[in-house]
This record gives structure tokens, C-alpha cells and sequence, in this order.
């Protein structure tokens, strides 16, 4: 009986190659590490907003508050020197990361099509969306809000510890957050909750992705890897 051989790491496997069983390899390292590296910051920093925002009230010690506070901006500093820190360490896949960006902005005729056909499609399994790329229209909504967002977070962040222009930062800083609010909570309910889609979870944790699945959610990707 011929025995079938394990996934090769990471760092050897290319962009849709194919593994044991019915895997192929769609996110190298370089990828899951920014991935990470922008979305655990984001996560808690939502988190401790919302904390933040309803502690706000707090009786005296506000130990809760406080706290939570002290995450927000711990979580910030992360958001802060992680991002850049995962580019440096895989300085070599600098190709990579700017076709992903030229993915993610450039947009055609289905992306359009999937974005205004999706609603009816994740009710009426009848519905076909449009063939995709690496990324679906969703996806690059996402991709252009944290690219978009992310200076200015960081700047009204760092702003708002400082004494005396706190205010109108502040005011800056949340608007930014509750306006990226539907597409962050999307996101988050597309890869960990929608189970016709968190397969894909775990593509972001070790590369692999099942064929299929990727086949049907990214026909394009798929038959140009294939």
C-alpha cells in the first residue's frame, strides 16, 4: 500500500500546489503572518471598545474599565509594530504581497455582479455567483477598508494619548472603527461562522484548503493554479 506523504511546509509549497488527499496549498507563511498580525490586534481592540464603551459609567475604582483600557492600548501598540514587523521578516515575499494588493483593488465586471448577486445566493442555494480570483468581492471590500483604515487608526490612535488634542482624534478614531464595523463583523462571520465558508478558516492557519471547496468558491484561482 503506498503511503501518503505529509503536507510540505510551508515555506516550500508555492501558491497551488497540490497535497495528500484533496488539499492544495493557498496562503504561504508570509500571508498567514500579516494576516494574524493586523487581524488579533483588530479583534481585541473591537473588543475592548466595546468594553470601554460599556463600562463607561463605572463606579469608582472602574477596575473593569481601567482594564480594559489598558488591553486597548496594549492592542494598539501590536497593531502598531506587528503589521510592519511581518513584512520585514518576509521581506523576501514582497512579490507576493503586492499582487496580492493589485488583487484586492482591482476590480471587474464579477466582482460587481458577485457582490449584488450574494445576499440572494447565501439564501437560495440555486443562485451562481460569478467565478472569482484569489479573492472573493467581499474579501476585497475588506482588503481596502484595513489598507484604507489602518494609517488612520494608527495616527488618531496616537494622537488621542496625547494631552490636550485628545478630543476631535478620539472623535476621528471611532468613527473610522464604526464605520469598518459591518465589514470587520462580516468578515469575522464569513471565516468563523458561516459554514459554508469557515472551510476556509483554515487556509489563514496552515496553507491547505480543501479542492473542492476551492474550486467552487474561487473558480477562476482555481483553474488558473490547476
Amino acid at each position: 500500500m503506498t503511503k501518503v506523504s505529509e503536507p510540505a511546509p510551508a515555506e516550500a509549497a508555492p501558491s497551488g500546489a497540490a497535497g495528500p488527499g484533496n488539499k492544495i496549498y493557498r496562503f504561504q507563511s508570509g500571508e498567514r503572518f500579516l494576516h494574524w498580525a493586523l487581524a488579533l490586534p483588530f479583534v481585541l481592540l473591537y473588543a475592548t471598545a466595546a468594553t470601554l464603551l460599556f463600562t463607561w459609567g463605572e463606579d469608582a475604582p472602574r477596575t473593569i474599565h481601567n482594564a480594559a483600557a489598558l488591553l486597548h492600548r496594549g492592542a494598539g501598540v501590536c497593531l502598531i509594530v506587528l503589521p510592519p514587523l511581518a513584512l520585514l521578516i518576509g521581506v523576501r515575499d514582497w512579490r507576493m504581497h503586492f499582487e496580492n494588493i493589485r488583487q484586492g483593488w482591482v476590480w471587474d465586471r464579477n466582482d460587481f455582479r458577485w457582490l449584488i448577486l450574494f445576499p440572494k445566493a447565501a439564501v437560495d442555494a440555486r443562485v451562481k455567483l460569478p467565478e472569482q480570483g484569489k479573492f472573493n468581492a467581499a474579501e476585497k471590500l475588506n482588503f481596502m477598508m484595513v489598507m484604507a483604515s489602518y494609517p488612520l487608526y494608527v495616527i488618531t490612535g496616537l494622537l488621542v494619548w496625547m494631552p490636550g488634542v485628545a478630543f476631535y482624534p478620539w472623535i476621528a478614531h471611532t468613527l473610522t472603527a464604526v464605520l469598518a464595523l459591518p465589514l470587520v463583523g462580516g468578515h469575522i462571520f464569513m471565516a468563523a461562522v458561516n459554514p459554508s465558508t469557515r472551510i476556509g478558516l483554515n487556509g489563514m492557519l496552515t496553507g491547505w484548503v480543501d479542492r473542492e471547496w476551492a474550486k467552487h468558491h474561487y473558480r477562476r484561482w482555481y483553474r488558473e493554479r490547476f
